[in-house]
């Protein structure tokens, strides 16, 4: 409270006349004792330090440094979660930051705070939904509904209801969903009992009819077949549509096993030759034929038949046109499959008719009758145009590729008309060029073939054509080739290719190429060429997180310790500002974890700490950081309730990992409960047999538990696996410690 000039000046009036006699004045004395005759709980430094960081962060925000605020205040939290609000504090400031994980993964630990109003939690709600963690947000609906007499609540529960049911619909909760939606029904009956404004029902119904739409998809699900017949009537009406009205009401009635019924309201829907539904009509088509007749053949060849009448006066429809080229494949047609897809796949292509057409090619093949060359061309095509739209063969899935590659004669034949083609423009009599593609891309999809056959020799003699037809190119040709000899551990072929694509005018300056055989040079222990590697990559890398995370990784490696100190600290700072790419995030906190480590083995624990905090501000459930901050506490004796606590919840969300049992056993046993220590570490040793620093830990419990028998023997174990190099310092520890038991 800010006292007024005037009475401040009588104020100090008085005092001077009051101080003007001092004859009684006696210096105070200071008591012997401190203020404080204990020193603080470990909980009390705890808010102490939530209260300061929370009055930082209030400063940082009004200052406009959001992103330190929003670290401060989630720091806050984990040490006292009474000192800020998720709601209030957290949540606000990381969705606009746009960082929606986060602020989902709060919500997530906010709704288990009983204070929380419903307007919170219905925020909570909200937030959780569109994180996609679908079950915490049915919790927290829950946890509203079930309030009485709630005055913070700002809507009709009604309207709670229905998002509950829609969002139990995601979670894949069903019966909760149908439930919800009964008594929004209920609500809609007697809107004036149930508290619904004309304004709440229009917000209710909304304009497209999605609540009965919903409400459709929880009663099919449920088999509530009456209540599903509403909800789709009063969507209409909601939003009249007849064709898709049509289309629902034949995907309820096949769900009543009323096949004919089906069939003649899904007829409603062709006739309207609506493309509203895309494929999914004529898959309900075919599910009626199979649900009708016991004679899977016969159903295949009656919904052919059907769908290409339909086709006749729909020659455009292209979602009809894919459905038909996969029926007719299943009806055994090839010929009339790839009749469709090569009028299909140059106009609107799509992966699944990629994958339609290889299997119509390949079904043409066999040892008795094996592929014509002009099929295997357009097979061949097909390949290359895939490899075209990813630099990949994966998205036509293992099976295929294995089909092709295990098949000496097809990959012969394939391997013979794809290089006539690429060296000398040839292409077999009557082959229909449709699917035609570049010879650069032909060329290296046979490349790719026999990487997947891990026939060398060929593969480099496509992988060149490829780089001869196409040298503008030659770069990503030269990638996908080092990428594919890595992958497969060969690491000195992979290394030539690299050092021959860094002669090529086209790619010398490419990062990606730097990027990648930095890491070849590091597993083959040439260190001065992958941190030159490394850093050139870095240099041009423009932003992009991958390319930049390799210079610090490849100086870690190297043992460099201070120089990937400082290049990591710069990553952090740069990949703070990148937060909109996908991989910054998990690369950022990868690289705070290294930094941890990196700052432990420089002897800064501080600083350690420091990293291993801000990835728990990210994610304060993340089991590594929660594992590697309460091991470092505990090895330091610091924080040793807080420790306990966070390797407990490391050790919960994964019991299998050793590391964790380990650090579990050593937060008992730095405070003293040597029993459940052992415990742990003896749980820790079954899942590893090999890690030294266990059986050290065992070595010191059991000594506190009066075996020094079993201590030393647990002690010598540690030595015999401990690194001489790495561990040293611990292994002197150690040897100290047997020459204490033999004194």
């Amino acid at each position: 409270m800010r006292i007024p000039a005037t009475l401040t000046m009588v104020l100090v009036l008085i005092t001077s006349i009051l101080g003007d006699d001092v004859r009684d004045f006696r210096i105070p004395e200071i008591p012997a004792e401190p203020f404080l005759q204990n020193a603080p709980t470990e909980a009390m430094a705890d808010r102490l330090h939530a209260v300061t960081l929370f009055g930082k962060a209030r400063f940082e925000q009004r200052r406009g440094q959001f992103p330190d605020a929003l670290q401060l205040y989630q720091r806050a939290w984990r040490y006292d979660r009474s000192v800020v609000s998720i709601s209030n504090e957290l949540i606000p400031l990381a969705m606009g930051l746009k960082r929606t994980d986060e602020a989902g993964r709060y919500a997530g630990l906010a709704i288990e705070d009983n204070s929380l109003n419903s307007q919170e939690l219905m925020r909570l709600a909200v937030v959780l939904g569109r994180s996609g963690n679908f079950d915490k947000a049915v919790q927290a609906y829950q946890m509203i509904l079930k309030r009485e007499n709630d005055s913070s609540l700002p809507v009709p529960k009604a309207l709670i209801l229905a998002e509950l049911g829609r969002t139990a619909l995601l979670a894949q909760k069903n019966e909760l969903a149908a439930s919800a939606f009964d008594k929004v029904n209920e609500a809609l009956k007697t809107p004036d009992q149930a508290g619904l404004t004309p304004v709440h029902i229009t917000q209710l119904k909304g304009t497209t009819g999605a609540v009965f739409l919903a409400m459709n998809q929880a009663y099919q699900s449920t088999r509530q077949f009456k209540k599903a017949r509403a909800a789709i009537e009063r969507a209409n009406q909601a939003a009249p549509n007849p064709a898709m009205h049509s289309y629902r009401m034949a995907r309820l009635v096949l769900s009543e096993e009323k096949y004919d019924e089906a069939q003649s309201s899904l007829q409603q829907y062709f006739d309207s030759k609506s493309l509203e539904a895309k494929s999914d009509p004529y898959q309900l088509l075919i599910n009626i034929h199979r649900n009708q007749s016991a004679n899977p053949d016969k159903a295949v060849a009656l919904s052919l038949e059907q769908l290409q009448k339909i086709h006749q006066s729909q020659i455009s429809n292209h979602y009809l046109g894919y459905t038909l080229a996969e029926l007719a494949l299943k009806a055994g047609q090839p010929e009339l499959s790839l009749l469709r897809l090569r009028q299909l796949l140059p106009l609107q292509p799509v992966l699944s008719g990629y994958q339609t057409a290889t299997d119509a090619l390949l079904a043409q093949h066999s040892n008795k009758q094996p592929i014509t060359d002009s099929a295997a061309m357009e097979l061949i095509w097909l390949l290359g145009t895939i490899y075209s739209r990813s630099r990949s063969l994966a998205s036509l899935q293992q099976d295929r590729l294995t089909q092709i590659t295990s098949d000496d004669l097809l990959l012969r034949r394939l391997a013979k008309v794809a290089f006539t083609y690429v060296d000398n423009d040839q292409i077999p009599e009557n082959t229909n060029v449709s699917l035609k593609t570049f010879t650069s891309h032909t060329a290296a999809a046979m490349a790719l073939l026999f990487s997947q056959k891990k026939d060398w020799q060929q593969a480099e003699k496509f992988f060149k054509l490829a780089i001869e037809e196409a040298p503008g190119q030659s770069g990503a040709f030269y990638e996908t080739w080092g990428i594919q000899l890595l992958m497969n551990d060969e690491r000195t072929p992979a290394i030539e290719v690299f050092e021959t694509a860094l002669k090529d005018e086209f790619v010398r300056n490419k990062p990606a190429i730097h990027y990648l055989i930095s890491g070849a040079y590091l597993l083959e222990d040439q260190n001065g060429k992958a941190i030159e590697s490394a850093k050139f990559a870095a240099d041009q890398a423009n932003n992009n997180p991958r390319l930049l995370s390799r210079y610090p990784w490849v100086l870690y490696h190297t043992g460099q310790w201070q120089e990937a100190k400082d290049q990591y600290s710069q990553l952090v700072e740069k990949l703070n500002g990148l937060q909109a790419a996908p991989s910054a995030t998990s690369l950022a906190r990868d690289a705070k974890l290294t930094l941890s480590i990196i700052c432990q083995r420089l002897k800064q624990p501080e600083q350690a700490v420091e990293w291993l905090e801000q990835v728990l501000d990210v994610n304060p459930e993340d089991a590594g950081a929660l594992n590697d901050l309460g091991y470092l506490w505990a090895d330091r004796n610091e924080h040793l309730n807080r420790a306990l606590q966070m390797t407990r919840r490391a050790v919960s969300s994964k019991p299998s990992n050793s590391a964790y049992r380990d650090s579990l056993g050593w937060a008992y046993y730095r405070l003293g409960k040597y029993d459940k220590a052992k415990s742990e570490l003896e749980a820790a040793q079954k899942l590893d047999d090999s890690d030294g620093v266990i059986y050290d830990h065992l070595g010191d419990t059991h000594l506190q538990l009066g075996s020094p028998l079993k201590a030393r023997k647990m002690w010598e174990r540690a030595l015999e696996l401990l690194d001489k190099e790495q561990d040293a310092k611990q292994i002197d520890l150690i040897h100290l410690k047997i020459k204490k038991l033999e004194s």
